[in-house]
């Protein structure tokens, strides 16, 4: 009998509780695709959130140690004695893995879920980044396969570790939390968020490029109004800090009657806001693990983006590229004067959708462990 042990806490970055909610997902969709004999094993921290699973094929066990000493302790290999013997998955870098000299069974397949360490270090902030390549280094050195969740990731980490880098792509799908529900709209309402809007998670600054959509809407008076949701991209400290506590000081005053910005207050917020938009706007010069664009796509929500090769990966012909300011206003128009466009995206959007799903993923995860 085979048991697939998902390590539930993240890396601690930005977009650890998002990758929480993924690992939690993929570890219901592993006990829903296990083989006969198979099962789940859901490894949490100390004092972490325990979620109550219905299945009989998944088992939830506690480490001894609290989420915040994780990065520290599997730094060494002697953390990794305890799941001798066992097969392992983690969603992130951060997993316990030791050089093994003997086969005894054990097999550690990781994700490296986005490449920001390496392509823009600052958004982590310098101890952050190193800790993750650290751990990424760690997995390309011990562990069994290495995963990303699209091929433009994983060229990073050969052009970093070697060409000849094997690494799998495990397409991901969105969180539960990022998917529309039956009281989407009543939240979308009491946020006070118009009928109809365009959404980002854009920031200003060289990587955010929020500026460009400020520009578009400045260009033309007719496009709907904005929505900012923010804390999804990483940003410096500060600047998040100053964003919660004042988020209207970072619109321009002469579009203040036309952006909303909104910093969600439960993971829920985001399926709601996600679900209501009529396009997702995406300018940024980098992308994350990619959830909040696979849930754009599950909600039939067409992706305007800058053409990121990892966002242009995901998105493919549910959406359009412009790599300047001046096309990414003029594609943004152009989505709302054409007849037609925004319904045509919409529909290639779901069915681009279908490609991503918790079920494959695990189905996928017990083949590569099948094949090991």
């Amino acid at each position: 009998m085979a048991i697939l042990t998902l390590i539930a806490d993240p890396f601690p970055d930005w977009e650890a509780e998002t990758q929480a909610a993924a690992a939690r997902d993929l570890a219901i969709a592993v006990a829903d695709t296990a083989p006969r004999s198979c099962s789940a094993r859901y490894l949490v921290s100390r004092g972490a959130a325990n979620p109550q699973f219905t299945s009989p094929l998944i088992r939830t066990e506690h480490l001894p140690m609290r989420a915040s000493m994780l990065p520290f302790a599997w730094q060494t290999g002697a953390t990794a004695r305890p799941l001798d013997g066992e097969f392992v998955h983690a969603l992130t870098p951060l997993v316990p893995l030791r050089s093994r000299g003997e086969d005894d069974g054990s097999q550690t397949s990781v994700t490296v879920s986005h490449s920001l360490a390496w392509d823009a270090p600052g958004l982590l902030g310098a101890s952050q980044a190193r800790l993750y390549r650290s751990f990424a280094r760690r997995a390309v050195k011990l562990a069994d396969v290495v995963l990303t969740p699209t091929h433009a990731t994983a060229r990073v980490l050969q052009e970093h570790y070697g060409d000849d880098l094997p690494v799998q792509v495990l397409q991901l799908a969105p969180p539960a939390e990022f998917l529309a529900n039956s009281g989407s709209a009543d939240r979308r309402a009491a946020l006070g968020l118009p009928a109809e809007y365009a959404l980002t998670t854009a920031s200003p600054g060289e990587h955010g490029r929020l500026e460009w959509v400020y520009d578009a809407l400045r260009a033309d008076g007719q496009l709907p109004p904005l929505v900012v949701l923010e804390g999804i991209d990483p940003a410096p400290a500060g600047r998040e800090k100053n964003a919660a506590e004042s988020p209207q000081q970072a619109v321009p005053e002469d579009l203040q009657h036309r952006v909303f910005v909104i910093r969600p207050e439960e993971l829920a917020d985001i399926g709601a806001i996600v679900s209501g938009a009529s396009v997702l706007l995406l300018p940024q010069a980098f992308a994350g693990s990619g959830y909040l664009t696979l849930a754009a796509l599950r909600a039939a929500v067409p992706v305007l983006h800058a053409g990121n090769a990892a966002t242009e990966e995901l998105v493919l012909d549910a959406g359009i590229a412009a790599d300047t300011a001046e096309e990414f206003a003029d594609r943004f128009r152009a989505l709302f004067r054409e007849a037609n466009s925004l319904t045509t995206l919409s529909v290639l959007a779901g069915d681009r959708s279908r490609g991503f799903s918790w079920n494959g993923a695990a189905w996928q995860l017990w083949e590569t462990h099948a094949n090991l």
